[in-house]
């Protein structure tokens, strides 16, 4: 009965990865489809510019993730002797790495777009970098002081 389970659970993450994997991909091609019209009928290209870095952003945050469970619940199977704590570190590490990453990103988005739209919205955009940085010294305290 454990063998039927243990595949089970693996198809599960098998069909979350590739639907995670689709869905980003066509977030890409959204935002290609996009910035393609927008050059050919010559609207907004900067709002369009940066409307595609945010979503091609996201997309790669998500396909960061499909490869982290690709690689820790599909190929190494459940038989393997059990990660140590540096094995386990490393792989919510790498995690919280991406969503650094992709808020900075985000943050940095959104300050051009509010540069470009309106002023007063900055202090929005100020606040997720500020998270992001936050978000990162933690990060390098945390691994200080496990080390």
């Amino acid at each position: 009965m454990k063998p039927f389970f243990e595949k089970l659970i693996a198809i599960s993450f098998i069909a979350t990865a590739c639907l995670l994997f689709l869905t980003a991909w066509s977030l890409m091609a959204w935002s290609i489809w996009n910035l393609w019209n927008v050059l050919r009928f010559g609207k907004s290209l900067s709002e369009t510019l940066l409307s595609t870095i945010s979503s091609v952003v996201i997309a790669m945050a998500v396909i960061e993730v499909v490869r982290y469970i690709i690689e820790e619940e599909i190929y190494l199977p459940r038989t393997q002797i059990t990660p140590g704590q540096k094995e386990i570190t490393g792989g919510v590490v790498k995690i919280y790495v991406i969503i650094i990453i992709s808020v900075g990103l985000e943050g940095l988005v959104f300050l051009f777009k509010a540069g470009l739209e309106n002023i007063s919205l900055l202090p929005y955009p100020a606040v997720i970098i500020l998270a992001s940085v936050l978000a990162l010294v933690g990060l390098g305290i945390y691994q200080k002081m496990t080390k």
